[in-house]
């Protein structure tokens, strides 16, 4: 039998154990689209809008905070339906991704964008 000794010293790392997994299987408080966004935004995106490009003479802008300005980079307005057509349709040298990504990709996309601060 275990005392009650042995068991009270043990608890608090259980408790941390116990909570890493929770932390882990919720992905810290992130719903599973803002997630999936995460990993299309490391995949498609963050190639460019977070290395810097030496070969571009315009450097992609840093998506960070997009949504707390009034207007986007390009000067059009800062919001949900503007960012999707941004992505879907490309703009300057921005790739189109229409064809690369699905509906439901841009929507989780853009609700992870909304996570960026």
């Amino acid at each position: 039998m275990i005392s009650r000794t042995h068991r009270a010293k043990h608890w608090p790392w259980l408790m941390v154990v116990l909570a890493s997994l929770a932390c882990w299987q919720a992905s810290c408080g992130q719903s599973g689209a803002e997630r999936r966004g995460r990993e299309l935004f490391e995949l498609n995106c963050a190639p460019c809008h977070e290395a810097p490009k030496l070969d571009l003479k315009k450097q992609p802008p840093k998506l960070k905070e997009l949504f707390q300005s009034k207007t986007l980079p390009s000067g059009a307005p800062a919001t949900d339906e503007q960012v999707r057509k941004t992505i879907i349709q490309g703009i300057g040298t921005m790739p189109a991704f229409d064809r690369r990504l699905s509906g439901e990709d841009v929507n989780d996309l853009v609700k992870y964008l909304h996570q960026l601060k």
